[in-house]
């Protein structure tokens, strides 16, 4: 084995942590500076995390572009400053009667291309900063939307004002922005109120060490659970 380490780790990241927090624990544990991942998670998601460490971080182009799987539970009724339950109510609306045939319909009206702006809180960056910098500072910024791609969707509770949806999305898909859209085409507001990402590509959470493991594992350890890149890509 090399001094310097290299390869890929997937994490389960925890609810409540950054992306940014695992990759700094890891870089911490490893005593690597040099670590990527493969797309954030908002604090208030949990699951995959696929980090690239040493070396490894040249392809961390190509491990974003994966597609990723993703469990939503959705919460109609309530729109939120950051379209998550970690926000500030700014708006309600009735939740009109829901069956889930219709449910079902317009989660399949997804599926294809779809045009999202990214939220205001979201770490798009702008002028060198991310854009949830500039709305915490009472100066929201918006950029231009982006085309991204719903390979799939699919309903697997509806309950009161709750619904729980399984969707497969290109990179960058925000599936905040999705909650409000699909809570639109039922006819009210709503956001996220729980999310997992289940996979990223070929990793999944069968594959994923969880924050605790990192915390108490040894730098050998872990630098024995790095899978190579050749063999990952």
């Amino acid at each position: 084995m090399s001094d310097a380490p290299e390869g890929i780790l997937v994490i389960h990241k925890p609810r409540g942590m950054t992306s940014h927090d695992v990759v700094q624990l890891t870089r911490s544990a490893l005593g690597v500076r040099q670590i990527g991942h493969s797309g954030t998670l908002d604090p208030i998601a949990e699951g995959v995390l696929v980090l690239l460490v040493g070396k490894a971080t040249k392809y961390q182009q190509a491990a974003q572009a994966h597609p990723k799987r993703y469990e939503a539970v959705m919460r109609l009724g309530i729109q939120t400053d950051t379209g998550d339950a970690w926000g500030n109510s700014i708006k309600t609306a009735p939740v009109p009667p829901l069956d889930r045939h219709h449910v079902e319909a317009v989660l399949a009206s997804l599926v294809g291309p779809l045009s999202q702006v990214p939220p205001v809180f979201s770490a798009v960056k702008v002028r060198g900063r991310p854009l949830y910098w500039w709305a915490r500072r009472g100066s929201p910024l918006t950029v231009p939307p982006r085309i991204v791609q719903i390979f799939a969707a699919e309903l697997l509770e509806l309950s009161g004002d709750q619904l729980t949806c399984r969707v497969e999305c290109s990179r960058g898909t925000y599936m905040r922005c999705l909650a409000e859209l699909i809570a639109e085409r039922l006819g009210t507001v709503g956001h996220v109120h729980q999310l997992i990402r289940l996979a990223v590509g070929p990793w999944d959470l069968s594959q994923a060490h969880t924050v605790d493991w990192l915390r108490s594992s040894t730098p050998q350890e872990i630098r024995a659970s790095l899978t190579p890149v050749g063999q990952a890509m």
